[in-house]
């Protein structure tokens, strides 16, 4: 589960902090980098902002609480898939349109 904190990295003082906690306990810190919507739900593309990691990661949407986000892993391979492949296509779109 996610979880929201007030703290900001100097190059994010705009953005909201989530704070995500890997399987050895070690916090990272993430941003909200958009959200996508495949199948009428919505996912969440997180980017990270420490330096150790490299990768974004994906959430689905599963509602809001207190104003804040519930964030669910997929655990389902063809729901990912899916949701990889919007992803994608979104990017190339934005890679061609930059050009």
């Amino acid at each position: 589960m996610a979880e929201h904190t007030d703290d900001h990295n100097h190059e994010f003082e705009d953005e909201e902090i989530i704070v995500l906690e890997d399987e050895d306990g070690k916090e990272h810190n993430f941003v909200l980098g958009e959200v996508i919507t495949v199948d009428e739900t919505d996912y969440a593309i997180l980017l990270p902002i420490d330096e150790d990691v490299e990768e974004g990661v994906i959430f689905r949407i599963d509602g809001e609480e207190d104003d804040q986000m519930i964030l669910s892993e997929i655990e389902d391979d063809a729901e990912w898939e899916k949701v990889v492949s919007k992803y994608n296509e979104l990017d190339d779109d934005e890679d061609f349109d930059e050009e």
